[in-house]
């Protein structure tokens, strides 16, 4: 799931009216990824520390209660060309320090590989619906593409996908899931794509043929 789909599912979890919120406090995050193949600009905002709104930098588009929109509309012609200029400066400046200080430092990017696993969440029965989950943890940077296959085939239904999150030593983790109908000798994969890998992994349940534990 792409970034952009991904944020629209978080911020819809999260959405709600004006009248429901008893603001206690307000917070702007802002994340700034950098590779030497790519760059990644993203503002959070939100209310009681729950995001009510986001803003992607690239697509230049905002994320509110779920819906990608321009932000006139929602927040006002004012507001929206307000929120836009104080991000899009702290971003600047984020984008001028890491690189300034990579080349002062002459860093090199940390990449790290990711840690997969698949599993199911029902033990096995034939023809009844269960929950396939691909937990991916410990890979840096954020960037992060998990695929299902089934049968060896990219898997074309929905699938829904927990917020990115980073742990305590700056490396990240993600739970992606889809909703399956499983038969005899189905076999089930997770493929995952990340600048820290040569070329994607694979990993795999093998057939329903036993019960999941």
């Amino acid at each position: 799931m792409e970034l952009w789909s991904f944020l629209i599912i978080i911020s819809s979890l999260t959405a709600v009216t004006r009248a429901e919120i008893d603001v206690e406090s307000i917070s702007i995050y802002q994340y700034y990824g950098y590779t030497p193949d790519s760059e990644n600009s993203l503002s959070s905002f939100a209310i009681n520390a729950f995001p009510f709104m986001f803003m992607h930098h690239g697509l230049k588009n905002f994320i509110i209660n779920g819906n990608v929109t321009n932000g006139k509309n929602v927040l006002g012609e004012d507001e929206a060309t307000f929120f836009r200029e104080i991000t899009r400066r702290f971003q600047l400046r984020l984008q001028r320090l890491t690189k300034e200080l990579v080349k002062q430092t002459g860093t090199r990017i940390v990449h790290k590989k990711p840690v997969v696993h698949i599993y199911a969440e029902e033990n096995y029965t034939p023809g009844q619906p269960n929950t396939l989950y691909c937990y991916a943890e410990k890979f840096h940077p954020y960037e992060i593409e998990v695929t299902f296959l089934v049968n060896g085939r990219p898997f074309t239904g929905p699938s829904e996908s927990s917020e990115t999150m980073v742990a305590a030593d700056w490396t990240f983790h993600v739970l992606k899931y889809i909703r399956i109908d499983p038969q005899e000798g189905d076999t089930y994969s997770c493929q995952v794509d990340h600048v820290s890998l040569d070329k994607p992994m694979f990993v795999s349940m093998g057939t329903f043929d036993v019960k999941l534990l």
